[in-house]
C-alpha cells in the first residue's frame, strides 16, 4: 500500500468515527442535519439505499427534505454534494475572507462548506471561476470530486470500457470514473454509467456509505500515539488573549517569549505562572522561547565567552526545572558568522543540560540562501544536537526589500525546504508558517516606497474595504490585490488556501509538525482551515 493511500485511508477512518452537528438557518436537507433520532422516513422502504440512508442520517451527514420524508429520487445540487462530502470527512465550514467563486455568496448556507472543499482541492476554483452551487451535480462531476479526494489516478481507460455509454463520458472525467469504478464507489447500472445524469439522494447515500465502509475495513491502525507538533508563539497578545486563541486553534505546544539574553550573562525571565497552570489543565506543552533581541554584539559577547555561555546555560536549565517546562525554543537572529562554531557549541552544551531534565530543545533557523543572515547556522551540526529544527518559512521578501513580493510564495518555500533537507532530517524538523503579510506602498514603476507588517485580520479588512478584487496568482500560489489610497498599494495575501498548500508541502515532506508566527495575527477563519488540513491531509500516524 502506498504512503499516499495509507494517509487517505487513515484520514477517512478518523472522519468516519467523528460525530458532527451543524447549525445553520437553512432548510436545505444537507444544510442542517437534525440530531440522530432514529425516526423512519416514510418514503425509503423500497429504496436500495435504505440502510445507507438510515446510517448516514444517524451520523448527521444526511437528513430529510421535510419531516418524515427523504425524497430518495430527488437530484442533489453541487453545493449539497460538496457539503455531504465535507461532513463525511469531518471538516469544518470555512468562512473564508476571500471567496473562491464569484457566484457563491458569503451569506449562503453552503459558502463555508464550498470554501473548505476548495482549500483542500477537492473542488477547484479562483476569483475568476464560478461554481454553480444550485445546479444538479452530475455523476461524472461527483466522480471527479471523489477522485480528487482520494488523490488517485484511474490509470488506463480500461475500467470505463465496460460501460456501453463510455463514449459519453467527458475527457476530463475519464480517469475519475475509472477510479471510482475500480474502488466500487460508483458502479453504474445495466452497464451504463450515465455520466451526465443528475446524482440522486439515494445514490449519494449509497456512495458515501461505501466510502466509509471501505475506509473502515482497509485503513491501517495508528502506529504512534504521539501527536504531531503544532506550536504557537505568544506575541502581541495578553496571556488571556493567547489562551483564547489556542482554544480556537489546533495548537498543542505553546512558546511564550519568556527568556532573553543580557550582556551580563543574567537572563531576563518573564515566566507567567498562570499560563503554566492553564497549559497543564488543557494538556498543552510549553516550550518557552529564548531570544537575543537580534543584538549581534551582545550575542557574540555571550557565545564567545566560556564563562558567560556556561552561566546562561545553567540559568536556562534551572528555569526549566523550577517552572517544570517541557522544553525551550532558541530563537537567536542576526547572529554574526564568526559565532558559527560557538552557537553550535552553545546548543550542544544546552542540550546536554536539558537531557537530564527530559526537556526538549528546538532551534529556529532561516532558509539557507548563502547570505550573512544564516552564516552562523551549521545546519547539520545544529540538527544533530537539537531535538528539533524549526525552519522559518519566511521572509522571502522582507521589510527593507527594494523589490516588493510575497512573504512566502509556495515555489520559494518548496526550494527552501529542498535546501534544508540536504543537511537535516525532516522528521526532526518543524515548518513555521507566516500568519502575517506585508502591505507594500509602491511608486509608479512598481518599486517599494515603504512596507509594513500587517496581521491577517488587518489584511482581510483591507480586502473588504477595497473596490478591487483579489486575483489568484498561479506562479506564487497566492491571491494578490492592488488598491489605491493616497498611493498605490499591493498585498500578497496569506489565507486558508495559500497556507493549506504550504501545510500540504510540510506533510508530504515528512516534517514533524508546524509552528505559527504568530497566532495573534490569525483571522478566525484561518483556524478552521488549519484544523481541516490536519483532518484531511495529515499523514497516517
Amino acid at each position: 500500500m502506498s504512503s499516499k493511500r495509507s494517509r487517505w485511508l487513515t484520514r477517512f477512518t478518523l472522519a468516519a468515527t467523528t460525530a458532527i452537528t451543524i447549525f445553520t438557518t437553512s432548510t436545505s436537507y444537507l444544510a442542517a442535519p437534525a440530531a440522530a433520532s432514529g425516526a423512519a422516513f416514510q418514503d425509503i422502504s423500497h429504496s436500495y439505499a435504505y440502510q445507507s440512508i438510515i446510517s448516514l442520517h444517524a451520523k448527521g451527514i444526511l437528513t430529510g427534505t421535510q419531516p418524515g420524508y427523504f425524497s430518495p429520487k430527488k437530484a442533489v445540487t453541487r453545493a449539497e454534494w460538496v457539503t455531504a462530502l465535507d461532513r463525511m470527512l469531518g471538516l469544518e465550514p470555512v468562512k473564508a475572507a476571500v471567496a473562491s467563486y464569484r457566484d457563491v455568496s458569503r451569506q449562503a448556507w453552503y459558502y463555508g462548506w464550498i470554501e473548505a472543499a476548495s482549500q483542500l482541492d477537492i473542488v477547484q476554483g479562483g476569483t475568476s471561476a464560478t461554481f454553480q452551487p444550485n445546479s444538479p451535480v452530475t455523476r461524472q462531476e461527483a466522480a471527479l470530486m471523489i477522485a480528487r479526494l482520494i488523490r488517485s489516478s484511474g490509470g488506463s481507460g480500461e475500467a470505463t470500457s465496460s460501460f456501453t455509454d463510455a463514449d459519453e463520458i467527458a475527457d476530463w472525467a475519464l480517469e475519475a470514473v475509472a477510479t471510482v469504478n475500480r474502488y466500487g464507489f460508483m458502479k453504474g447500472e445495466n452497464n451504463h454509467f450515465r455520466p451526465a445524469s443528475s446524482l440522486t439522494r439515494e445514490e449519494t447515500a449509497a456512495m458515501l456509505e461505501r466510502m466509509l465502509t471501505y475506509s473502515t475495513q482497509h485503513a491501517r491502525q495508528t502506529t504512534s500515539a504521539t501527536p504531531s507538533i503544532r506550536l504557537g508563539w505568544q506575541y502581541d497578545q495578553t496571556v488571556q488573549q493567547f489562551e483564547s486563541t489556542v482554544l480556537q486553534s489546533n495548537i498543542n505546544t505553546l512558546s511564550p517569549r519568556w527568556f532573553f539574553l543580557n550582556e551580563t550573562g543574567k537572563i531576563s525571565d518573564y515566566t507567567n505562572s498562570s499560563l503554566i497552570t492553564w497549559s497543564k489543565q488543557h494538556h498543552k506543552k510549553i516550550w518557552a522561547m529564548v531570544g537575543n533581541r537580534s543584538n549581534s554584539t551582545m550575542t557574540h559577547q555571550i557565545l564567545s565567552s566560556a564563562a558567560l555561555r556556561s552561566q546562561t546555560i545553567t540559568q536556562l536549565a534551572n528555569a526549566v526545572s523550577i517552572h517544570d517546562l517541557d522544553g525551550l525554543v532558541i530563537d537567536f537572529e542576526n547572529v554574526d558568522g564568526q559565532d558559527r562554531s560557538n552557537l553550535t557549541l552553545f546548543i550542544q552544551q544546552l542540550k546536554a543540560k536539558l537531557k537530564s531534565l527530559n526537556a526538549v530543545l528546538a532551534i529556529c533557523v532561516s532558509p539557507d540562501y548563502g547570505t550573512d543572515w544564516t552564516a552562523a547556522f551549521d545546519y547539520k551540526q545544529l540538527g544533530a544536537a537539537a531535538d528539533y529544527m524549526i525552519l522559518m518559512g519566511y521572509d522571502e521578501h522582507w521589510g527593507g526589500s527594494s523589490i516588493p513580493g510575497s512573504v512566502s510564495s509556495l515555489p520559494w518555500l518548496r526550494e527552501s525546504v529542498r535546501r534544508f533537507e540536504q543537511t537535516t532530517d525532516p522528521s526532526k524538523a518543524i515548518l513555521a508558517l507566516p500568519l502575517f503579510t506585508r502591505n507594500w506602498t509602491l511608486n509608479a514603476s512598481g518599486q517599494t516606497i515603504a512596507s509594513s507588517d500587517i496581521s491577517l485580520n488587518e489584511q482581510n479588512q483591507l480586502v473588504s474595504r477595497s473596490t478591487s478584487k483579489p486575483i489568484w496568482n498561479e506562479d506564487v500560489q497566492q491571491y494578490t490585490i492592488f488598491y489605491k489610497a493616497t498611493q498605490l498599494h499591493k498585498v500578497w495575501l496569506e489565507e486558508g488556501r495559500s497556507l493549506t498548500l504550504k501545510y500540504r508541502l510540510g506533510l508530504e515532506e515528512g516534517f514533524a509538525g508546524f509552528a505559527y508566527w504568530y497566532p495573534g495575527g490569525a483571522s478566525s477563519d484561518l483556524w478552521s482551515s488549519m484544523k481541516n488540513a490536519d483532518r484531511f491531509l495529515q499523514r497516517g500516524l
